[in-house]
């Protein structure tokens, strides 16, 4: 299923890049800086969650470090899928907020795939992505803080009722004010650790095992698949997070571009060295990753190395959690105001039910869901795209 999806993106990206004449690969930082920052910092929220951090470390665990060169450029070709999604998001916008099913309900005129792309948006991102972020979240507190799981889960419904009393507008404030500082503070804690064991950055390591035929083999499918996840292709967050640019079209489609240059790049190899650096210095490589990436952590940092990581995690997440409340009221209000109350519900309800439940059995049903998402999101910009709506 997933191989014949890869090749069909493969074959849409490089479409869509020609289309635009490769325009999805010309970003102009000078120009961004002084713009308004709302759909940038929203768009992170929603994309930079824990997966980011575990999910490339299960990559390269998985297949190899040759995934780590897929993500990325599969990542930088996508960008022409991106564009488009951002571009659609941004045009067929209704005061500020959009995403899939204003794009069929206004751009396509297409009622019956504008609802099932707003059930499948909820459910994929509102409630099983965030199950997995909860999942997650809760695991770390448990393991390294020795947190006990019912105090998680009073803490959780706490915060759960904070969130779903906040405004649209609320949401976006607090974005704008929560993830610039924490990229930073990631990316500057991860630097220095890279600088201080700078001896260790062996890239035979890495060389050695791009050239593997199981890394080749096994590598591209998964690095792909990998990107595909962490930059939410088609999912219906890009074009959600472009409504909300208060800039012209060209700008909201650069920042979400950019976006992915920051976490496919940036994000990935940061955590690529690290791990170089661990296995350099001898340190056992175990299959449950969550724990991984804590010792890892915790060598290199020591205990406020576990307190860092936890933190970033806590803000990941509660980013992510907020983005997905933003993403699911911002489209119901328009509906009907009803149906807001059943989603807070589902919401906690969902949250919660992360914490309890294993991630393996979340993923068994996420996975087909954003297949069947990823799918019907192409083909509205492929219809768009053929009737010439974006010149």
């Amino acid at each position: 299923m997933w191989i014949i999806l890869i090749i069909y993106l493969f074959i849409l990206s490089i479409y869509l890049s020609i289309k635009i004449g490769f325009k999805n690969y010309k970003i102009n930082i000078k120009e961004l800086i002084k713009r308004d920052k709302t759909s940038l910092f929203l768009t992170l929220g929603t994309k930079i969650g824990v997966g980011s951090l575990i999910g490339t470390i299960s990559s390269i665990l998985i297949g190899g470090f040759s995934s780590v060169i897929w993500i990325i450029i599969f990542s930088i070709l996508s960008t022409s899928i991106i564009y488009f999604e951002s571009y659609f998001g941004n045009k067929y916008s209704y005061n500020g907020r959009g995403g899939p099913y204003f794009i069929f309900k206004i751009g396509l005129n297409n009622k019956i795939l504008s609802i099932i792309s707003l059930l499948l948006t909820i459910i994929i991102y509102c409630y099983l992505f965030q199950m997995i972020q909860f999942n997650t979240m809760s695991y770390i507190l448990i393991n390294t803080l020795n947190i006990s799981k019912i105090l998680i889960v009073i803490l959780s419904i706490f915060i759960l009722l904070i969130t779903t009393s906040l405004s649209y507008k609320n949401i976006l404030n607090i974005m704008n004010r929560i993830v610039p500082y924490m990229c930073i503070i990631f990316i500057v804690i991860c630097s220095y650790i890279i600088i201080n064991n700078i001896m260790f950055i062996d890239l035979s390591i890495f060389i050695k095992d791009i050239i593997s035929i199981k890394s080749i083999l096994i590598g591209l499918i998964i690095g792909v698949k990998r990107s595909i996840f962490m930059n939410e292709i088609l999912i219906g967050t890009t074009s959600v997070g472009a409504a909300s640019d208060k800039n012209d079209i060209n700008i909201s489609t650069k920042y979400q571009i950019l976006c992915v240059f920051f976490i496919s790049i940036i994000v990935t190899l940061l955590i690529t060295c690290l791990l170089i650096i661990y296995i350099k210095q001898g340190y056992i490589i175990n299959d449950d990753y969550n724990l991984l990436i804590s010792n890892m952590f915790n060598i290199f940092l020591g205990k406020f190395g576990i307190y860092f990581l936890s933190i970033i995690y806590l803000l990941f997440g509660f980013t992510t959690v907020l983005s997905g409340y933003y993403i699911g009221i911002s489209s119901l209000e328009y509906i009907n105001n009803k149906t807001i109350i059943l989603f807070k519900m589902l919401f906690i309800v969902s949250c919660v039910l992360g914490i309890i439940y294993s991630s393996n059995i979340i993923w068994k049903y996420t996975d087909i869901l954003i297949f069947i998402m990823i799918i019907i999101n192409s083909y509205s910009i492929i219809k768009l795209v053929m009737k010439d709506d974006w010149k």
